[in-house]
This record gives C-alpha cells, structure tokens and sequence, in this order.
C-alpha cells in the first residue's frame, strides 16, 4: 500500500488548485474576449441572458442554486 505524506497531499492540492485556477484564467480571457467580439458594450443583461441560457442547456436546474451561491460569494 503507498501511503501519501502531508507533503504530498499538500502538493497534490497544491497542483489541483494551481490547475483550476488556470482553467478559470483562460476561461475569462475566452469570455472577455467572445464578449468583446459580440459588442464591447454588452449590458449586465444580456450577459446575464446568455449565462442563464448556458445553464439551462448545458448544465440542468439542479445545478442553479449551486451557480447563485457560488456567484455571490464571489461578488460580495
């Protein structure tokens, strides 16, 4: 059996939060710049239009209240 030591778990945590962190980076760039290339000035309304949209399609309403949270906590 390999046991894994506090160092390497914390290194293992260390690599996933580097990796998600990464991901979120690109994603907002990708967004920024699909938003850029739609209208520059894309009001909070449309965006959220789309982002609901997204969500509906693509991700299922038992994940909605899960997006909120984690929006306003983010936002705050």
């Amino acid at each position: 059996m390999n046991l894994k030591t506090s160092n390497d778990l914390k290194e293992m945590n260390d690599n996933i939060t580097h990796i998600n962190l990464r991901k979120q980076m690109i994603l907002t760039r990708t967004l920024v710049s699909a938003i850029n290339e739609v209208d520059e000035n894309l009001t909070h309304k449309e965006l959220a239009d789309s982002v609901a949209f997204i969500l509906y399609e693509y991700y299922g309403k038992n994940n909605y209240n899960d997006f909120v949270d984690v929006l306003k906590s983010k936002i705050q």
